[in-house]
């Protein structure tokens, strides 16, 4: 799946070079190569058609099950049969999503917390909804699974207890290449492909194990099948070209294959973009259920006993994508015959993976036309849907939100406003807000639900401007908040000082720093050093970080600190002085070890919340890197030791930036985290 917002918006798709063929060749093709390729005798053709889950976030719009609770009524509008959640709380305090497939510890309660908010829910049409997995940052296929497995155990039980159908697991490496066997595979010098091919699939098998004894009837769709590891998978029926790359993400899928109990369904999710007619999902459909699983084949991670069950255990699904990909084209036309096509073809479901607009949100707030989603209702009546929602539903609009209250605000910079308000409805689709223009309100952005923030850039210093902000959703807009006017040449708005500077702790070469915020507008923070009788800028943070890690000193020596906030109006005043002495007694011997599982996600139009795992014990601390497209890298901040969060600021609305970070101590640096990118929302 491509993310959007929560990981990337790059997608593994083209990470390996491989091309799609033209879609008439691969046709003609793949008429002429199944024979060839020894199919199984071809399964009962799937009693169809599908049902539809939607599979897509967009700029601050993310299903999380807050975010699903809060618009039911329109969400149940809209031509699905379910949706898959995103499975972080408002607060980001934590993401199941990303954190199952690792060594983080996910309790059930964890996770039935984050689920809490769709536990009681009586959906009408959205009675198949799925909990989202991503895959992360496992250990070693041979080193210890179980705080992994209980993970995937727990997040399933949570699903069942929350009335989901199941999960969706994203099984492309975005944060660790868990899937690959190289010469960096952990145990490589020891153990063979086809040793870690056995193990994966084990590893596979345990963890559907795991989910079933706690959901008996799970259904579990894995978006890329075992195709993308079997080298005789054909391009000519559009199947990409991974398995240089991808070695063990089949294996571990054929788990699951093993693992699967008579009741739960292990679907292949068929992530193939480009398929369009019905004989193309045909011919896709019948190699991954009955050929793939053939002597003929011979897959070196299918073993003979798994082949005669595979095609009666196998379920088939299919994605589509609404953007063109790989030089398939992509319209409202040509989705209509697409996703019948898909619909006609899947076993059980068919997802829809949204990146060109969302579907969360009405027309008139941003979301898809009325010519995409009637597309799809069309689909479905084309494919004899027997879904209730392939016509559509005429739900009771619902009442009308309440108005947000609290408005304040105050200059961010000379060129900027930060708003701030508090949300008074619980059935909101998002906030729409205004600024007078001569004696007009004008909107001149909006955020999505719960979001409580905005910063207003581009304005010009000097000049007072005036905002006001409405909930709104598909019954229309609220009232209007209280209005407030914001001078950007107003007096005080240099930042106050902040206070109560302290050592926390030293190293033989590094001194760790800590303050309190003592104001609301600053941009960030700068950290003086006293050389001679001069005090000079050794770095600086963004707002609100009060921790600051001065690394590459030397042992034995004082070194005396001061830190000052800053904004578009200038300096504050400084805080007290310390001074601390790094000492000769502690000795970092080795480079700390790369930070994993870095991702950045938007919290406001200008903001994005970064949150890593430190692998390392070693660290005296985390620098950030930034850039934005065609741009250079950048130096954000410098963090204090055992940091997991940061949030970097005044970014510019609608623009991406690529972010990465590295862990430092006397030794020198680690090896680059893997690159995070974020889209801001306008």
């Amino acid at each position: 799946m491509r993310l959007h917002k929560e990981s990337t918006s790059t997608h593994g798709d083209m990470k390996n070079g491989w091309t799609y063929k033209g879609w008439i060749r691969g046709l003609v093709l793949a008429i002429a190569m199944v024979p060839v390729l020894g199919a199984s005798p071809a399964a009962p053709a799937p009693a169809g058609p599908a049902l539809l889950i939607y599979a897509g976030w967009y700029g601050n719009t993310i299903p999380t099950p807050s975010f699903v609770s809060a618009n039911k009524t329109f969400l149940e509008s809209q031509p699905f049969d379910g949706l898959v959640m995103y499975l972080r709380d408002p607060g980001m305090t934590f993401n199941v999503t990303t954190k199952t497939m690792t060594t983080t510890a996910v309790s059930y309660d964890t996770a039935m917390s984050i689920l809490s908010p769709v536990k009681n829910l009586s959906f009408t049409h959205l009675t198949h909804n799925l909990g989202l997995i991503q895959g992360s940052t496992p250990p070693d296929f041979f080193d210890d699974w179980s705080v992994t497995i209980q993970n995937f155990a727990n997040v399933a039980k949570a699903a069942k207890d929350s009335g989901l159908k199941g999960l969706c697991f994203d099984n492309e490496q975005y944060f660790a290449p868990w899937g690959d066997y190289s010469g960096s595979t952990k145990y490589a010098a020891t153990k063979t492909l086809a040793n870690y091919q056995v193990q994966a699939r084990l590893r596979g098998k345990q963890v559907m194990e795991a989910m079933v004894a706690q959901f008996p009837d799970i259904a579990v769709i894995t978006l890329h099948g075992p195709s993308v590891s079997e080298p005789k998978a054909p391009a000519s029926l559009e199947f990409p070209q991974w398995q240089s790359g991808n070695e063990l993400l089949g294996p571990f899928f054929a788990g699951f294959m093993e693992g699967v109990n008579d009741t739960a369904a292990n679907i292949d999710g068929g992530e193939l973009y480009t398929l369009r007619t019905e004989a193309q999902f045909e011919a896709s459909y019948t190699w991954n259920r009955n050929t793939i699983a053939s002597d003929t084949v011979n897959c070196a991670f299918i073993p003979p006993a798994l082949r005669t069950v595979w095609p009666a255990k196998s379920s088939i699904s299919f994605g589509v994508y609404d953007m063109p990909f790989a030089g398939a084209d992509m319209n409202s036309t040509i989705l209509r015959s697409t996703l019948a096509n898909a619909l006609r073809r899947a076993d059980r479901y068919v997802w829809y993976y949204a990146e060109a607009s969302t579907y969360l949100l009405p027309a008139g707030s941003g979301g898809a036309s009325a010519a995409w989603v009637d597309a799809i209702r069309q689909a479905r009546t084309d494919a004899g849907s027997a879904s209730t929602t392939s016509t559509p539903p005429t739900p009771t609009d619902p009442a009308l939100p309440a108005a947000p209250t609290n408005l304040a605000g105050q200059a961010a910079t000379s060129t900027s406003v930060s708003l701030n308000w508090t949300d008074a409805s619980s059935n909101e689709n998002g906030f729409s807000i205004e600024r007078m223009s001569g004696s007009t309100w004008s909107q001149v952005s909006w955020v999505g639900a719960n979001i409580t923030t905005y910063t207003d850039s581009g304005l010009s210093t000097g000049v007072s401007y005036s905002y006001r902000v409405l909930a709104f959703n598909s019954a229309g807009n609220s009232a209007a908040s209280n209005s407030i006017t914001v001078s950007l040449a107003a007096p005080g708005q240099i930042p106050a000082a902040p206070t109560g500077l302290t050592v926390v702790s030293t190293t033989s070469s590094s001194v760790n720093l800590k303050w309190t915020d003592g104001s609301s507008n600053e941009n960030g923070f700068s950290i003086e050093r006293l050389g001679g009788s001069t005090w000079s800028q050794v770095g600086w943070v963004a707002d609100n970080v009060t921790t600051y890690a001065d690394v590459g000193l030397i042992a034995g020596t004082s070194y005396s600190y001061r830190v000052l906030a800053f904004n578009g109006y200038g300096n504050s005043a400084v805080t007290n002085v310390v001074t601390a002495t790094p000492s000769a007694t502690t000795v970092t011997s080795t480079a700390p070890t790369a930070p994993e599982n870095l991702v950045a996600v938007p919290v406001a139009t200008t903001e994005a919340e970064l949150t890593w795992i430190d692998t390392s014990s070693n660290e005296t601390g985390f620098k950030i890197y930034r850039k934005k497209a065609n741009g250079g890298w950048r130096h954000v901040a410098t963090l204090a030791p055992n940091s997991s969060k940061y949030r970097d600021c005044n970014l510019t609305p609608g623009s991406s930036y690529t972010l990465r970070m590295c862990a430092v101590n006397s030794s020198g640096s680690s090896a680059w985290s893997k690159e995070a990118k974020v889209t801001m929302p306008k």
